[in-house]
């Protein structure tokens, strides 16, 4: 506890006993918190690993059947989805570091990346063996469409939060 609250306290009327003892519950409480923030960040990052699969395997239909420029705005539309799902579950996780967005930040980009060009190859092969009359889609451009368009809300909450604390600081200096 900061010195100038432990004055307060004592002039209040508080034992030096029971500061402690405040003091000890709050450490207490506090590494709970620090716990139980780990593990929804760690079962987020699990729940957007999976939606980010299960998003990749309703695509391969979508995939082996449209054209692009049907293709894409559904790519765009479900990417979407998952990055405010994303975005939702990882920055309203408090005492989180900075070393755990970071994480987040890379992981879940490099796995939609990855997921989405196996599931391309996949489709692109059902193309080929079955003899559809579609043409093959270009592994990279669906795969890195959908990961830009995963981490977007992410980057647009980001920008919309550094504008409201320019804002809060920039209202208290009048």
């Amino acid at each position: 506890m900061y010195k100038h609250k432990k004055d307060i306290l004592l002039e209040k009327g508080w034992q030096e006993e029971e500061i402690k003892k405040a003091e000890a519950e709050l450490d207490r409480s506090e590494h709970h918190d620090i716990f139980f923030s780990r593990m929804v960040f760690w079962s987020s990052m699990i729940v957007i690993v999976f939606a980010n699969l299960l998003v990749s395997l309703v695509l391969i239909p979508f995939l082996i059947v449209f054209n692009n420029w049907i293709l894409f705005p559904i790519i765009i539309l479900l990417a979407g989805s998952i990055g405010f799902l994303y975005n939702l579950l990882i920055t309203d996780v408090n005492h989180l570091e900075t070393r755990h967005h970071l994480l987040a930040g890379i992981l879940i980009p490099l796995i939609a990346l990855t997921n989405m060009m196996l599931m391309v190859w996949v489709s692109n092969r059902f193309i080929s063996d079955l003899n559809v009359q579609n043409q093959q889609h270009n592994l990279w451009a669906i795969a890195i469409t959908f990961a830009v368009v995963l981490i977007i809300p992410a980057i647009i909450d980001k920008i919309r939060l550094h504008f409201k604390e320019k804002n809060a600081v920039n209202n208290v200096r009048r």
